[in-house]
């Protein structure tokens, strides 16, 4: 534990660092009855107090601004009005195709519980649409299914039954 200028925000004590599973955070020194921490991030460790960027959006349950913030899981938006409001929303990382089995929806990268990246139709539970392989938004010219961005410069179809691929700059069929 080291000691800090930090002071914790809910209870007035000081803040120690602390080395923990995700790299180094500030822990209340008042622990356990204060169990406020704070994250430090590696670019902020040697500016002092932690700035959290604000975007332009505003809380709905509260009408606090949404400050961005990032965790295991990649960058997300929080209620600035912690504790009291604890509305989270993620950030999507659009691909910009469009879902082809409700076709309402986009085609937006997601994360599984396991950390392996993915892609699924924002629209979820409504529509359960998801691939493995990153789509390129072209149709497969055999059965019209997604073509995806295979390993390599492998080009091929969605559809597991369909053999189509080609190579990325080659618009010839293998």
């Amino acid at each position: 534990m080291n000691d800090t200028n930090e002071v914790c925000d809910q209870c007035g004590q000081p803040m120690v660092k602390k080395e923990g599973k995700y790299g180094e955070f500030y822990s209340c020194s008042g622990y356990p009855e204060c169990k406020n921490t704070k994250q430090i991030h590696p670019a902020d460790q040697d500016l002092g107090k932690i700035e959290i960027p604000e975007s332009d959006k505003q809380c709905e349950k509260c009408g606090s601004p949404m400050a961005i913030k990032n965790g295991r899981y990649g960058p997300f938006l929080a209620c600035t009005g912690f504790p009291n409001c604890r509305n989270l929303k993620n950030i999507e990382q659009k691909t910009g195709v469009k879902c082809p089995q409700c076709g309402q929806g986009d085609i937006v990268v997601k994360r599984s519980k396991q950390g392996k990246i993915f892609y699924a139709c924002n629209k979820y539970p409504g529509c359960k649409f998801a691939l493995w392989q990153k789509p390129n938004g072209d149709t497969c010219p055999d059965c019209s299914s997604l073509l995806v961005i295979s390993s390599g410069d492998i080009i091929k179809c969605s559809n597991n039954s369909c053999k189509f691929q080609k190579e990325k700059n080659n618009s010839n069929n293998n």
